[in-house]
């Protein structure tokens, strides 16, 4: 019998279904559809909470009560303005600090740069919560032990306190320096001197040429880093608790974090007031966005005899390495000396003094037998390793859409994975919790929860990386790959895997020593069984246990760090002799 011929409506429908059903496209909605579920879902439960109100029982009725209660008391202009204060100082004295050391590594023949550059990268590998401890056992007024060692110098009134803004500005720099390092490094790097020379061949002189030639030219570097330092130390955590806390100095992620843990919870409350905070973190990114969208227009690297010149500081070389050791010496230097003194003694004790009590390893026997610590390490490196990988995936995928899909909508996809860069580590742990406390998914109360906070507040480190990674390989490449009979996934596995795996070890690495270390948002969604090392050292600190105890902990989790950071050093120093092969 003779079939019927295909009508021209099932003839279209068929080749749409076709190219809908294409595995290009297929990754892209899967891709798509995981990155605008982890940052949509939390963000609308963040929302809904904060116009319904607090049964005990769940959201109830609508309501604006949240946010009268939130912005009519007078604590609101306190927040405002410790958080704009701590905010602004955080970020410029982070700024200097990380410029100087990109500066003096970059730009110059100062000797010691190659130490620099790793002694940044072992900065790095410091918790900030136990950064934030050993500095309170270092600037205490009552038992700061360098404050001790002023006093019987200069006298019983000279000492510092590290209860104030000052000190919360401080502890914050000395930790998120490295960031700073680590952002105005490659705009020095790329910065050709020979502009620079050429102003000082026309008459100017160097502070002419510092003001007209060199900021102009670092400008997009400078602001942008301005503004992500600024990012950071709004949502920041752990200095605000320890610190800004006893000093009575409140700002907005402390805010959040009492509203939530009150009893009973307000979560109306605590979602009304990330409003705040998140509002903030969005015009401060929108702003970033802004500043780098151009930044071509500042690029001095072209193909025509572009080469990198350091500055000769002539008799200024040592003095200019001496104050940059000195600096380490004094941000990462003191830090670590308290927290490896003090492991080993009981009772407070100051580093080279003889102490009432003998040096001990019972710290370090009590922290291993401590009844929940097994339990944290084996959830920290789960949660770690989980994070890392789901980070990496996720974002590398995504990064090869947006850089080599063709698509016209590759930009939402870049612009939703970049997106958490706005949204506080505080404030996704709250709004996870809420969205996961509402949703018919048995995840409260388990690790997945974390994980999936986790994943959500290091998208944007992974697709930083990734893109970066991606941009560098050549589409001819693919082209030829392509002329030679390899489809889409043979490419993506034979050529721009082997490329990329150095940059893919490289992210994954960082996120997960961002991860084993995450605090702000796990604070909210650990269970009985889910606690991590960042918790138990705050629950320890907290409950006025043994300072000994605490920092022996700290070590416990320091070392594994900066093994897995001098390995990423490593990596990257090989990576480097193979480019330049």
């Amino acid at each position: 019998m003779p079939t019927a011929s295909p009508t021209g409506a099932s003839v279209y429908a068929g080749s749409v279904l076709a190219r809908l059903m294409e595995p290009r496209k297929i990754v892209f909605a899967f891709t798509a559809l995981a990155i605008g579920w982890l940052v949509f879902v939390p963000l609308a439960a963040l929302l809904y909470t904060a116009f319904t109100e607090d049964t005990g029982f769940g959201p109830g009725a609508a309501t604006f009560e949240n946010f009268v209660k939130a912005y009519s008391d007078s604590i609101i202009f306190e927040l405002y303005l410790n958080s704009f204060v701590f905010g602004v100082g955080s970020a410029l004295l982070t700024f200097i600090m990380g410029t100087a050391v990109a500066w003096t590594v970059e730009r110059t023949n100062a000797p010691g740069r190659e130490v620099f550059h790793t002694l940044a990268l072992i900065s790095f590998a410091l918790p900030g919560l136990l950064a934030t401890m050993a500095w309170t056992l270092t600037l205490s007024p009552n038992i700061g032990w360098v404050n001790k060692l002023l006093q019987s110098i200069a006298g019983p009134d000279f000492k510092f306190n590290v209860y104030s803004m000052g000190g919360m500005i401080w502890v914050l720099s000395t930790h998120y320096f490295p960031l700073a390092y680590l952002l105005m490094g490659p705009a020095f790097r790329s910065l050709d001197v020979r502009m620079e020379e050429a102003a000082g061949m026309s008459g100017a002189n160097h502070l002419q040429t510092f003001s007209r030639v060199t900021i102009p030219l670092l400008r997009p570097a400078i602001l942008s880093t301005l503004l992500l330092l600024f990012v950071r130390a709004i949502e920041s955590f752990e200095v605000p608790r320890i610190i800004g806390a006893p000093a009575r100095i409140h700002v907005f992620t402390t805010d959040v974090h009492r509203a939530a843990t009150s009893a009973p919870p307000e979560f109306g409350l605590a979602s009304a007031l990330s409003l705040s905070l998140l509002v903030v973190c969005v015009i401060a990114v929108y702003g970033y966005r802004r500043v780098t969208q151009n930044a071509e227009a500042f690029a001095t690297i072209t193909g025509k005899g572009y080469k990198p010149v350091s500055i000769k500081l002539g008799v200024w070389c040592w003095p200019v390495s001496m104050l940059i050791g000195f600096m380490f010496l004094t941000a990462l230097g003191l830090p670590l000396l308290t927290l490896i003194w003090q492991s080993f003694y009981k009772t407070l004790a100051t580093p080279f003094v003889a102490a009432t009590t003998p040096a001990t390893l019972e710290n370090y026997v009590f922290i291993l037998g401590y009844p929940i610590f097994a339990d944290a390490v084996r959830t920290s490196v789960l949660l770690g390793v989980m994070a890392a990988s789901s980070v990496v995936l996720l974002t590398f995928v995504a990064a090869w859409i947006v850089h080599r899909g063709h698509s016209r909508w590759s930009w939402v996809l870049d612009a939703l994975a970049f997106s958490p860069i706005a949204v506080p580590g505080i404030i996704v742990g709250a709004s996870v919790l809420f969205a996961y406390l509402m949703l018919p998914i048995g995840f409260y109360n388990t690790i997945w929860i974390i994980l999936i906070a986790y994943v959500t507040i290091y998208l944007p480190y992974g697709m930083r990386f990734a893109a970066s990674g991606i941009t560098q390989i050549h589409k001819e490449l693919d082209e030829a790959a392509e002329m030679s009979g390899a489809g889409t996934w043979q490419i993506f596995r034979h050529v721009l895997m082997p490329l990329l795996a150095p940059v893919m070890v490289s992210a994954w690495l960082y996120v997960f020593v961002l991860a084993v270390r995450e605090l702000s948002a796990s604070i909210f969604l650990i269970g009985p069984g889910t606690h991590v090392l960042g918790t138990i050292s705050l629950t320890m600190w907290e409950e006025g246990g043994s300072y000994g105890a605490v920092c022996a902990l700290g070590m416990v989790q320091i070392i594994p760090l900066v093994v897995i950071v001098s390995f990423l050093r490593w990596l990257e120093k090989r990576v480097s002799l193979e480019r330049n092969s």
